[in-house]
């Protein structure tokens, strides 16, 4: 009987959803009376206006003429009319927006506006002056105070969800929603695109290592690289970006926010004529910004701007894509501002200011630039609405569109605003029960016009179907948001090509977005603090709830790495790649744990990237031992620079390896009883090696002058019958295998007298992995594999009792092809130590492997950091992300991506040429990685916050010579 594996249940899809349209209803009139239909409708609105327009005079003119002579003028006033319903019908838009802001749009089409702020300082060009643009009239802390009200700004951090387990995407999206329950109506929620600060980078590489002249100039060596980090853009890049968040609540309706409660407040405020500048207006809504705050999820580390990041917000809204200048940090900058320490800004609708009148150029697009200088260089922006999202809803948790705009592949910079009204929801719901009415209502008023589509009946499904979700839970909250995207570039052809990708983008999960011409200059004003209410933001609105809008996680951080130490990684996660620094020593500081794991197919990057980070662990004045299982000693290469590192080959007579010599008199026995007894092969309770730790204990060597085993073997040989000595015999034949351990004129080895030691230990032939599980091969090990097993058993832990003992200064241990440390059971335990108390003892250690299943057998669930590199088997490459805890059965994509995307071989059918390298041109022959690609992979840093990216590798040709371990072999 043949049975099938059990299949787990399918997880339960959640969806987010907006009720796009439900409340964009067309009133048309279709009955003069119950069961009356006028003839030819149901009309619009418009429609009537048109035939009261021409058949009003025209029936006047048929009363007042004589009898018989009307007919003709008659008829042509019925066909005009006719005409005319009929050209509306086919010409005017149904739906939003609505006609009266289509005029308007219409209007600035034809005859565009050229405007500027009333921030007028004596320019030479007099333009039409219009203050709904203009700054914030006064602020002071993160309060703004403007023509439009009051309002608090508010930085605000992003979750990380990215590449992370559903369970991770449900609590951001819990946080999310209680953001969105707790937001007072009118809100703000922005998405930026800030410049990196490459000096502060630099800085925080530098960190406190200011007297390390060597690391200094180390970091000086990445200033070209981190400057262009986006390989993708190679014109007008400007440097990397990384995603925030701004946050803008107004503080002068109270903590509910412009409800029609706190717009009656408002009101009061006017009418009782208070001053909103007075101190004790500021505390109150000082007060007011604290407690909104305060009700806000504490994940999201909501801090207030400072006066100075809100006059770069401004700079930078005028300048999208044009200047690339960082955010000013919190601590500094001035208490507050003035309308006159705002720049002035210039608004050309369409780009019409050098063009005649009469003839505009109809861009979808406006021209931003500063009036006092017209020829420093202008913004273009254009600002896309969302109008419309799909019926059926995104499954989540990829629902997050906005997060999706950071993958177009652009030099031009996309940013977004969410407008957000709020309402409770019986308000919401007695909303949507006028617009049921309204339905059922245009539902008999087009008559079988209206039976012709589903159009109604959908929308009335719709808004049964929301109000019932409404329903559902008396917490819940209405969020009537209304989304804007911009795109600021440098030129009109950089703008048009990021709008086509953001449509493209936004396609292909039915998410309809529209660019209308003649509303751009207008729709600036939606990201303009206090402009709003003048901006046709509620022509673009999309009713969902707080639950819906959280499952399409609009808040997402992209962060990972640490903030300070080498720069490590560009994070390729989206297209707006920002740098990934690794600061290993703040592990054990900040109370993480210190393991790493370096995984991947031979010869994709493991060693060359984990030679860069401990090179310039050292140059920190970090210590590093390495054990390398190989004669070829690419090691020695890498480090030897560095003054003071020392290479060892444990099987010749370089230093004295004795435990009795090297550690303390109380220990010494113990450790060397550990490794010396099973290299005999004795067994721990035999009576030989009972005798063995008899005569290595403090009192008798201290009793019988045994200062060595050097001195042990003298003593033996001294004793009655030493011929017959078992014991002597075993250590005599140990002796032959490893001479350093019995050599006293050997200077002993301390581990700190140097910055780096590296062990060679090809020639020590240890045993492999089956050899030490199977008890027969066990048995046959030669005296050489079991002398193999001692020595190195016996550096691993004479180097870890040494890093346990140092807290000043971080240590790491670094095994390449970690399975020969972790098929040994007493090494492996020493390395489990490291995954568990290493952060203790300001240790860590770096496990470079193939595969990860070779860290199972010492336990690897203690390894936070993973480096992954190449994996070309696809079932590996899967396991390979599971193991690093990202879901491959939810992300497939990254499981072919990591077996033939990450570092792939070039399929070119001869060498080709290339000028992408870091140091000028290069030939990259068939079947090798384009240099452009080296290093790709996957990382997940010490929070487990996972990341695409690309490795550096050496800043310099001299340092990627050193670390490169390709085989010399002439072509």
């Amino acid at each position: 009987m043949v049975t099938t594996a059990p299949v787990a249940p399918p997880r339960p899809v959640e969806k987010a959803e907006a009720w796009s349209g439900i409340r964009d209803i067309d009133i048309q009139i279709g009955e003069a009376a119950p069961g009356q239909e006028w003839p030819g409708g149901p009309y619009r609105g418009v429609e009537w206006v048109a035939i009261a327009a021409i058949g009003g005079p025209t029936l006047l003119w048929v009363d007042s003429q004589p009898a018989g002579t009307t007919l003709p003028v008659l008829a042509v006033g019925v066909v005009l009319c006719v005409v005319t319903v009929g050209l509306m019908r086919l010409l005017l838009p149904k739906g939003r927006p609505s006609l009266s802001a289509r005029l308007v749009f219409a209007r600035n089409s034809i005859r565009p506006p050229h405007l500027c702020t009333s921030q007028a300082r004596g320019s030479e060009r007099q333009l039409r002056v219009d203050s709904s643009f203009d700054p914030p009239e006064r602020v002071e802390g993160n309060l703004v105070f403007t023509s439009g009200g009051v309002y608090a700004e508010f930085l605000i951090d992003g979750l990380s969800v990215n590449m992370r387990s559903l369970d991770v995407h449900r609590r951001a999206a819990r946080l999310t929603r209680n953001l969105g329950r707790y937001l007072p109506s009118g809100s703000h929620v922005r998405g930026l695109l800030v410049a990196e600060d490459q000096n502060a980078i630099l800085r925080a590489m530098v960190g406190a290592h200011t007297n390390k002249s060597t690391w200094i100039g180390q970091c000086k060596h990445w200033v070209p690289i981190i400057a262009k980090a986006n390989k993708w853009i190679t014109k007008g890049y400007r440097g990397p970006v990384r995603p925030r968040f701004w946050l803008t609540v107004p503080v002068d309706a109270g903590t509910a926010g412009r409800t029609p409660l706190g717009q009656g407040k408002r009101a009061w405020d006017w009418v009782s004529g208070r001053d909103k500048d007075s101190s004790t207006s500021i505390h109150h809504y000082a007060s007011v910004a604290r407690q909104i705050c305060g009700s806000l999820p504490d994940e999201f580390h909501i801090r207030a701007a400072s006066p100075a990041q809100i006059l770069w917000y401004r700079r930078h809204r005028a300048m999208l894509g044009v200047i690339h200048e960082p955010m000013p940090p919190t601590n500094t900058g001035p208490s507050s501002l003035d309308a006159r320490d705002f720049p002035r800004i210039a608004f050309d609708e369409g780009d019409n200011a050098e063009r005649p009148w009469w003839r505009p150029s109809f861009k979808a697009l406006v021209r931003v630039y500063d009036p006092h200088d017209p020829g420093r260089g202008s913004s273009y922006q254009s600002f896309l609405t969302v109008e419309h999202f799909p019926e059926t809803g995104l499954a989540f948790p990829r629902a997050s569109y906005l997060n999706a705009l950071l993958n177009v592949n652009t030099q031009a910079s996309i940013e977004w605003t969410q407008h957000i009204y709020i309402r409770t929801p019986q308000d919401a719901q007695a909303r949507n029960f006028r617009h049921t009415k309204n339905i059922k209502d245009q539902m008999r008023q087009r008559g079988h016009r209206g039976a012709e589509n589903d159009e109604l009946p959908r929308k009335l499904a719709r808004t049964r179907a929301y109000t019932s979700h409404l329903n559902g839970n008396p917490a819940e909250r209405e969020l009537d948001h209304t989304v804007v995207i911009a795109v600021g570039a440098d030129s009109p052809q950089i703008l048009e090509d990021a709008v086509k990708q953001v449509r493209q983008e936004l396609d292909t999960v039915g998410i309809a977005v529209k660019r209308h011409r003649g509303a751009q200059a207008l729709l600036w004003k939606a990201f303009n603090t206090g402009s709003e209410n003048t901006c046709p933001l509620d022509e673009f609105r999309n009713p969902t709830s707080a639950h819906k809008w959280s499952l399409f996680l609009p808040l997402i951080s992209g962060r990972v790495g640490n903030v300070k130490g080498s720069a490590l990684a560009i994070d390729q996660t989206s297209m707006r790649p920002a740098i990934i620094l690794h600061d290993p020593e703040g592990t054990a500081r900040r109370n993480k744990n210190t393991g790493l794991a370096v995984v991947g197919d031979p010869g994709g990057g493991k060693s060359n990237r984990t030679k860069l980070s401990a090179h310039e662990l050292i140059l920190r004045g970090g210590r590093v031992v390495v054990f390398e299982p190989d004669t070829i000693a690419e090691w020695k290469r890498a480090l030897t620079p560095i003054e003071g590192v020392r290479f060892i080959d444990p099987t010749t007579p370089q230093y004295l390896y004795d435990p009795l010599v090297i550690f303390p008199a109380h220990l010494a026995g113990r450790i060397a009883a550990a490794h010396i007894l099973p290299w005999i092969g004795l067994s721990y309770d035999s009576l030989l090696a009972k005798r063995y730790r008899r005569l290595v204990r403090p009192e008798n060597r201290a009793s019988n002058g045994i200062s060595s085993h050097r001195a042990l073997l003298d003593y033996l040989r001294s004793q009655p019958d030493a011929d017959n000595d078992e014991l002597l015999l075993r250590l005599e034949t140990a002796q032959e295998d490893f001479p350093g351990l019995f050599d006293d004129h050997l200077p002993p080895y301390r581990p700190e007298d140097s910055p780096a030691t590296v062990y060679l230990t090809g020639n020590l032939g240890l045993p492999s992995t089956e050899d030490l599980t199977n008890a027969d091969l066990y048995a046959k090990l030669s005296g050489t594999q079991r002398a193999g097993m001692a020595i190195y058993g016996l550096l691993i832990e004479l180097e870890q009792r040494y890093m346990f003992d140092r807290l000043d200064v971080f240590d790491v241990m670094i095994f390449e092809e970690c399975a020969e440390l972790l098929a040994f059971p007493t090494t492996a335990r020493i390395a489990h130590k490291f995954t568990r108390r290493g952060r203790k003892h300001a240790s860590g250690i770096w496990f470079i492997t193939q595969d990860f299943r070779d860290l199972a057998r010492m336990g690897d669930e203690f390894v936070t950091q993973k480096w992954i590199f190449r994996v070309q088997d696809p079932q590996l490459a899967y396991a390979t992300l599971k193991w690093a805890r990202i879901d491959p059965d939810m992300y497939p994509e990254f499981v072919s991506a990591l077996s033939e995307d990450t570092s792939p071989g070039s399929t070119a059918d001869e060498d080709m040429f290339s000028d992408r390298g870091e140091w000028g041109g290069y030939v990259t022959e068939a079947g090798a990685v384009d240099r452009a690609r080296l290093g790709e992979g996957f990382l997940v840093d010490e929070l487990g916050r996972p990341a695409r990216v690309q490795f550096f590798g050496a800043p310099t040709e001299e340092q990627a010579r050193a670390f490169d371990s390709t085989a010399a072999v002439m072509a």
